[in-house]
This record gives structure tokens, sequence and C-alpha cells, in this order.
């Protein structure tokens, strides 16, 4: 089966079989976009869940679908930043404290590794602080590594846009994170708690 083929169950014949095909095809792909989106792997499988059950509801009311993943992804983003809003506070301070300390093992002594954790949380803490769009289009270009042509047919804008939203992105996470970094006047780096 392709995807054309599993489209077309989906929309003539309601056919879980094709929806499926769709899901074991996308199911990675979204996982990492929720997952940058939300900042954490358990809302973001809720996420994906929940959008993988609103689109399979959804599809059959289709007259035609050329391609699956672009409408799912507005999907898949609309559920993200519904979590969000309802859940911002909490994220704000349960997400940056689960995230700092994650950081990939390496062979490096004991004050490369430390100041490495450092940088990562740094990284994290700055991202995480920014708005869900901000946080999103970072994520798509620098984490998951996409070209703007691919982030503007995800998020269903202009090219010119992407480079736009992205210009800002970049500021405020500049200015974020050398807020965050700069050493106050008892000697110490900048609050990181919020």
């Amino acid at each position: 089966m392709d995807e054309a083929k599993a489209i077309r169950l989906c929309l003539r014949h309601r056919d879980p079989a094709g929806f499926e095909f769709l899901v074991k095809k996308y199911r990675r792909e979204a996982f990492f976009h929720a997952f940058a989106l939300m900042g954490n792997r358990e809302d973001a499988a809720d996420a994906c869940q929940e959008s993988f059950r609103r689109a399979f509801t959804s599809i059959p009311n289709l007259v035609s679908l050329d391609c699956f993943y672009p409408w799912f992804y507005r999907i898949l983003r609309n559920c993200c930043l519904n979590m969000l809003s309802r859940q911002r506070t909490i994220l704000n301070h349960a997400g940056e404290n689960r995230m700092a300390g994650r950081v990939a093992g390496t062979t490096a002594g004991p004050e490369s590794i430390l100041s490495r954790k450092e940088e990562a949380a740094a990284v994290h803490l700055a991202l995480n602080s920014l708005d869900a769009e901000a946080r999103e289009i970072l994520s798509l270009k620098y984490i998951l590594g996409n070209c703007y042509e691919e982030i503007a047919r995800l998020l269903g804008v202009p090219r010119g846009t992407v480079m736009s939203r992205l210009f800002h992105a970049r500021k405020a996470f500049r200015e974020e994170y050398l807020r965050r970094s700069k050493p106050d006047l008892n000697g110490t780096k900048g609050e990181h708690h919020e």
C-alpha cells in the first residue's frame, strides 16, 4: 500500500487499514514535531494520540486530500497549542526541571560533562521560555532540520513568513539566552526559575 491508496481508502470507504498505514508512516515524524512544541515526551505522546484520533474522525468528511501530513500537521499543531495554553504554568515549571538534566553521555572529563550539561540546560530553558510559535519555528528548523520550503508547507504559510518568523524567533532566543547566562551583581548567572 502507498500513501495515495491509504488516503483513498480513508476517504471513500472509511477503512481503518488505510488510516493505520498513515499512522505507521507518520507517527515518528508527528512525535518529533509534537515534542518540539510540547517540550516533553509524555505531553508529545498525548498530543499525537489525540491528533491521530481527531484526524481519524475528520478524514472521512474531506472531499479530497492529496498529501496526508501537511493536513495532519495542522491538527497536531492546534492540539499542541491548545494543550500548551491549558498547561502553560505547569510546563514552565515542571517541564524546565525535567529537561534540565537530560544530556547525552560523553567520555570527556567531569568538568567538560558538567559544562555541557549546563550549556544544554541553558539552551533548553531559554527555548522553553519562548512563546509556542517561536519555539515551534526554531525546533522545525534547527532541531528537526527542515528546510524553509518544508516548514512553509507544514505551517501553510509563505516562505517569506517562515524567514521572518525565524528571524524574530532567533532574536528572541538570543536575548533570552543572554539574559539567563549573564552574571548578576552577586556573580551568579541569571535566574533559572520563573
